[in-house]
């Protein structure tokens, strides 16, 4: 519209930009989960150095973490396990993103990384926002958002995703969190599957 001000034509620029990656974003993880779900995704196996992929991780979103200023640690033990690449770096992606989203300014976030003899067990513990009992026994349901006040942000698919992943690879994730204290996301990955 011409009558339209420079000032709210960029606005709307970045609404529209907003919502095409959001929307990009659903539709991407919807075909995963589909794909998934039908066994039609063609899992490659591959001996993968869990630890050296979590590094990588969190190099994406060191400005993520600098601008909200919160704290990162992390203890990782080389962990070599056979798994689909691709689906891992979406699993510690997604755990690592959302630890930087429900974590307040001044928070932290801890990622541990340890190889036992018949599993790798790796935490991504945050002093965010942490949940109530019933949000914990609902948050790796599709479509699950936590927080009403960032329902904007996220598509609640990705701990669906993340739980099928895991399990997928014959592992389990759990969650411990208390309302106002923070979350604890433990994977454990088995060596050997049957």
């Amino acid at each position: 519209s011409e009558n339209v001000s420079d000032q709210e034509r960029l606005e709307y620029s970045a609404i529209i930009d907003r919502e095409s990656k959001r929307l990009s974003n659903l539709t991407k993880q919807l075909l995963l989960l589909t794909s998934l779900d039908q066994a039609t995704y063609p899992l490659k196996y591959k001996q993968v150095r869990i630890d050296e992929q979590i590094k990588e991780v969190i190099r994406k979103h060191r400005w993520r973490l600098s601008e909200r200023e919160i704290d990162l640690s992390y203890k990782l033990e080389e962990a070599n396990a056979l798994v689909d690449e691709e689906l891992f770096v979406n699993v510690w992606d997604n755990l690592l993103s959302n630890a930087i989203k429900y974590t307040d300014a001044g928070g932290s976030v801890l990622i541990t990384c340890r190889q036992y003899a018949q599993c790798i067990e790796v935490q991504f513990k945050d002093t965010g926002i942490g949940m109530t009992p019933e949000s914990v026994e609902q948050v790796f349901e599709r479509f699950y958002r936590v927080d009403e006040a960032r329902k904007k942000d996220g598509t609640g698919l990705g701990l669906a995703i993340v739980k099928q992943v895991v399990e997928l690879h014959g592992g389990e994730i759990k969650l411990d969190s208390i309302l106002g204290k923070g979350s604890t996301f433990t994977i454990v990955i088995p060596l050997e599957r049957s």
